[in-house]
């Protein structure tokens, strides 16, 4: 007996769950034959598989892996939608463009690593510049991608003046205006944040995925 829209939607959100990348990747190409819109594919299978990930995270019920496994698996299946489009409709599927790192000193990756998952989940294109980067890596990299947001980690108090100088960086060379700057990790607050002149501030990977899509979505 043929499949319901209905039932491949719901397969598809158990693959996510089950980090199952092969299987997703499988039935999005179904869904996309049945001339299922991307939007549904991905906010009633996708999303709700990965939202589920998320809350068991958030539970302790599973790790850091499994939550980047999950979003690998979200990954391929996305990237599938994004191959069956146009270029003029690609936009519906990428929200924008992520510059992300931990900045200059500091080597935490931890909260930055889910951050990326979240992100990647949420819809964006990441680039992840790793840990210890640069003011210029950051900016630089920003430019060659022609970026929508800059997210920033910093774990240690040593290292918040990476933050303000990097913001201070992008006035100087008159480009501030160019990107949401995002900032989170253990030593931000959201007083500093408003202070160094930061777009947005996140205490938690989940707060700051819905962020950054707040703030491109308000474009």
């Amino acid at each position: 007996m043929q499949k319901t829209v209905e039932e491949i939607l719901k397969k598809l959100s158990e693959a996510i769950v089950e980090y199952n990348g092969d299987s997703a990747t499988s039935l999005t190409i179904e869904l996309l034959a049945k001339g299922v819109e991307p939007d549904q594919i991905i906010t009633e299978g996708l999303s709700k598989g990965i939202k589920e990930v998320s809350e068991k995270f958030n539970k302790l019920e599973i790790f850091l892996p499994h939550m980047i496994f999950a979003a690998d698996a979200m990954q391929s299946a996305v990237q599938k939608i994004v191959e069956s489009l146009p270029p003029d409709r690609k936009r519906e599927v990428i929200l924008g463009k992520v510059v992300l790192g931990t900045v200059k000193g500091d080597i935490h990756d931890v909260g930055k690593n889910i951050f990326k998952t979240m992100l990647l989940a949420t819809g964006f294109e990441v680039y992840d510049l790793g840990v210890d980067v640069s003011q210029e890596y950051f900016i630089n990299k920003a430019e060659e991608i022609k970026a929508d947001i800059i997210a920033l980690s910093c774990l240690m108090t040593t290292c918040l003046v990476q933050l303000k100088e990097i913001i201070e960086d992008l006035f100087r060379l008159r480009i501030r205006n160019k990107y949401k700057v995002l900032v989170g990790g253990g030593a931000v607050t959201e007083t500093f944040a408003q202070k160094v002149g930061a777009d947005g501030y996140a205490p938690d990977a989940i707060t700051g995925a819905k962020l950054a899509k707040q703030i491109l979505r308000k474009e």
